[in-house]
């Protein structure tokens, strides 16, 4: 499996359908925002099931639901209002733990953004995706750190965060030695991450080692898994990496978030957010 092929659909999904994302700061905020749900800590990331909620969004959140599930995070509208998305989740008990914005919509204003959060009641902003032609250099991610840092500082100032959504190519490209994720992370100190653990693995890093970098700075983390035979994205706990070790790291940087999401799926991709419920279900998450 290659990775420009999986980054370019994301990329290429996130700008047809118009992708937004919001986020807190504090556990006090993420509870407020998921009374509906209980503070659930697993939430199924939909672009998992994006045909589904392409064709109908409605029915898809209810199957969603169906599953076992309390909070999901939103990658795309589909042609829906906020407050259709809003109430869409609201009937379902579905909170909205995170959601995904471009860099693009950032650079027209942070304003609109945190306005059509505030209505979703989200609190979690990841940016999932670096175009090509922004990260070819040493000073090109310096400049991406400058403007993250920004975004991060405004956003923080108004109760909300900003995370960022690692792929592989961000430890494939280095600088002085060092990949260029940490160059990013090091440059924008009010940053937060969301990491995405089949990239992570992906990129050459072990994923639980990673994950416990991030030290009371990784709110949301990326559930996925890694095919022991071929590579492939596997369901959460049919594959190769270790979960004691990845849970184990997770509690101990603070996530709050463990958000289930497969790129492509062998099987009905409803089936394959069971599975990888039931497994973290298994561990203790709720």
């Amino acid at each position: 499996m290659k990775t420009p092929p999986q980054t370019c659909s994301r990329r290429e999904f996130l700008h047809h359908t118009a992708a937004v994302a919001g986020g807190a700061l504090a556990m006090p905020a993420l509870l407020s925002s998921c009374n509906a749900a209980g503070a659930t800590q697993i939430g199924a990331q939909l672009y998992t099931v994006r045909d589904a909620c392409k064709a109908d969004f409605a029915a898809a959140l209810k199957k969603v639901a169906s599953l076992g599930y309390r909070g999901v995070q939103v990658s795309g509208y589909h042609g829906k209002t906020v407050a259709e998305v809003r109430k869409f989740c609201d009937d379902n008990g579905l909170a909205i733990l995170a959601t995904h914005i471009g860099v693009e919509e950032f650079e027209k204003g942070v304003d609109p953004i945190l306005s059509e959060h505030e209505a979703l009641k989200c609190r979690h902003i990841a940016i999932p995706f670096i175009a090509a032609q922004r990260r070819k250099t040493k000073e090109d991610w310096l400049k991406l750190a400058e403007l993250f840092e920004k975004w991060a500082r405004e956003l923080k100032r108004r109760g909300f965060t900003l995370m960022y959504h690692n792929h592989a190519f961000e430890f494939e490209a280095r600088f002085d030695g060092k990949p260029a994720l940490d160059l990013l992370f090091d440059n924008a100190p009010t940053l937060q991450a969301e990491p995405d653990l089949y990239w992570v693995a992906k990129g050459g890093a072990d994923p639980a080692k990673h994950l416990a970098k991030f030290k009371n700075r990784a709110p949301m983390i990326h559930c996925k898994d890694m095919d022991k035979t071929d590579g492939s994205f596997a369901e959460v706990g049919r594959g190769s990496f270790d979960w004691d070790a990845i849970l184990k790291a997770g509690k101990e940087v603070g996530a709050i978030g463990y958000l289930v999401e497969q790129d492509e799926c062998k099987r009905d991709p409803f089936d394959s957010l069971k599975m990888s419920l039931e497994f973290l279900k298994s561990k203790g998450l709720k």
